[in-house]
């Protein structure tokens, strides 16, 4: 799925397509996110003394939720917002180290099995970060991608404690104006968080341990995604074209005048004229 959304948006924004309009917008997002095994430095500390335990708990997480709001501004092909985002999921198993599992055995003096260390049941991450984005349409005005990157802090519970870090996100997603205003999509998430500390303490036949446990938060998830956008994403149909102008009127044809007075076409030859009136008889005189 993230190869296919990587490729995808990486299309997308070769496109030479013009990008959607300018303007603000909100949105909300919800799916599946799936936690990375977690590898954990552990510090065990017992009476006076203190031990570092590299990769000492090695934690796996089921599949989880993740859901997170967001609200932005579109310029061109870049988008800029903030998003609030919540992640949970239930730790699946516990698996603790040889060295860590020994140094308890021998400090509570009796064999110590990994069911002695307890991390809780579940892990829970508050972001709020701030996402840049490269935004664009395919072909058809309606169907684009995007592809980015955003920073901020995370707040972690886990191990029935809290700490917070800074954390960095890659994104990228493909979305559908079902609207004008309205776009649905999906999207994949990439988080990181920087290192997290959780304190824990607990008992092994009444010997007190307390332990200090060290790692990053991975996670990748795919989401679904609804966001409104103040401005209208379809651009307006063009007007009509004016109606074409009427043909010239044809011109007169040209005429003359005939002798008699008759008009006809230049082009006519008019009527020969009638011939003249015989001359009258001449009179002669009688003889006498």
């Amino acid at each position: 799925m993230r190869k296919y959304l990587l490729a995808a948006a990486a299309a997308a924004l070769a496109s030479p397509a013009i990008a959607t309009g300018n303007g603000a917008y909100v949105g909300i997002e919800g799916g599946a996110t799936f936690p990375r095994n977690t590898d954990l430095d552990v510090i065990l500390n017992h009476d006076t003394t203190s031990t570092t335990f590299d990769n000492g708990y090695d934690v796996n997480f089921k599949t989880g939720y993740d859901v997170d709001a967001i609200a932005g501004y579109k310029l061109g092909i870049l988008r800029f917002e903030a998003e609030g985002a919540y992640k949970r999921a239930k730790v699946d198993g516990l698996g603790v180290s040889t060295p860590l599992i020994t140094a308890v055995g021998t400090d509570a003096d009796r064999t110590a099995t990994a069911a002695d260390f307890d991390v809780g049941n579940h892990v829970a991450i508050t972001s709020l970060m701030a996402n840049a984005l490269l935004d664009s349409n395919f072909g058809d005005s309606r169907f684009g991608g995007y592809v980015g990157g955003g920073a901020g802090r995370a707040w972690a519970k886990f191990s029935g404690d809290k700490n917070n870090a800074w954390a960095f996100q890659g994104i990228a997603g493909l979305r559908y104006a079902v609207t004008p205003n309205v776009d649905a999509g999906i999207k994949y998430r990439y988080f990181h968080t920087g290192k997290l500390d959780f304190n824990d303490a607990f008992t092994v036949d009444g010997e007190p341990f307390t332990t200090l446990a060290k790692g990053n938060y991975d996670s990748q998830s795919v989401l679904a995604s609804l966001v409104y956008n103040f401005h209208s994403s379809a651009s307006p149909p063009p007007p009509p074209a004016p109606p074409a102008p009427p043909p010239p009127p044809e011109a007169a044809p040209a005429t003359q005048t005939c002798a008699d007075g008759s008009v006809i076409l230049a082009t006519s030859v008019c009527p020969a004229p009638p011939p003249p009136p015989p001359p009258a008889p001449v009179e002669r005189g009688e003889r006498g």
